[in-house]
């Protein structure tokens, strides 16, 4: 018969000194689960502060305008804070909001005045981690016109976006162009799901696995849709 495992102390098999790694269930796998979401959290918030910073050194926002947001969690999503300037975000300038959160929870009460089209967005597509919003001057302009800048333009718009697409008006904040997000970023009516939403007179957004490449993507279809603007000036 085999000799049963015991510890250094001497007890047996399921004794005071057995040394079981806690279940999941227990108050030290619950601290240590409730641990490494904080410190994701902090990670994030980390990487959108420095997005914030990227996006007004650019000139691809301006005071206020804009928000971001990151995935905590697969239910859990980290978002700005309504009125905040968006290229001076502090650790503190962050509410966590649930994709089911209330409605007349605080959390909302705090938030960007966009989450609606933020929650819409992750709970569309598991795949996104991290959503990217302003007001690019360039794809701003095609807003206005109603049109998307050809990807066939530049190659590596082409291959980092995958494919672009116009979200017809709807007042900022609303459950109407939340849906309409929805549906951009998931594909209709045959149209493949898009990476980079203009928004008709209301700015653009990217949508990545990362914060990092949300922000790249809104980065390079800003410079594809400038690059088209320039080329269209006579000479």
């Amino acid at each position: 018969m085999p000799k049963s495992r015991r510890n250094p102390g001497g007890a047996g098999e399921g004794g005071a000194g057995d040394r079981r790694e806690p279940g999941i269930g227990s108050g030290v796998g619950k601290a240590a689960a409730a641990a490494r979401v904080s410190a994701l959290r902090a990670a994030l918030a980390h990487d959108l502060i420095r997005a914030g910073r990227v996006l007004e050194r650019r000139g691809l926002i301006v005071a206020s305008e804009g928000s971001l947001s990151a995935r905590i969690t697969p239910d859990r999503v980290l978002i700005t804070r309504r009125g905040r300037r968006i290229g001076d975000l502090t650790p503190r300038d962050f509410v966590d909001l649930a994709l089911a959160e209330p409605h007349d929870s605080q959390g909302r009460a705090a938030a960007s005045t966009e989450h609606r089209t933020h929650l819409a967005a992750y709970t569309a597509r598991p795949d996104i981690e991290a959503l990217v919003h302003a007001h690019p001057p360039g794809l701003c302009a095609f807003g206005v016109r109603g049109e998307a800048p050809s990807l066939r333009a530049l190659d590596e718009a082409r291959d980092a976006i995958h494919a672009l697409s116009v979200v017809p008006y709807a007042p900022s904040g609303t459950e109407t162009l939340a849906r309409s997000v929805a549906a951009a970023l998931t594909g209709q009516d045959g149209a493949p799901a898009s990476d980079v939403l203009i928004l008709r007179s209301h700015g653009a957004l990217a949508v990545g696995g990362s914060v990092e490449e949300a922000l790249a993507r809104l980065e390079i279809a800003e410079h594809l849709a400038r690059t088209l603007l320039l080329a269209e000036r006579p000479g």
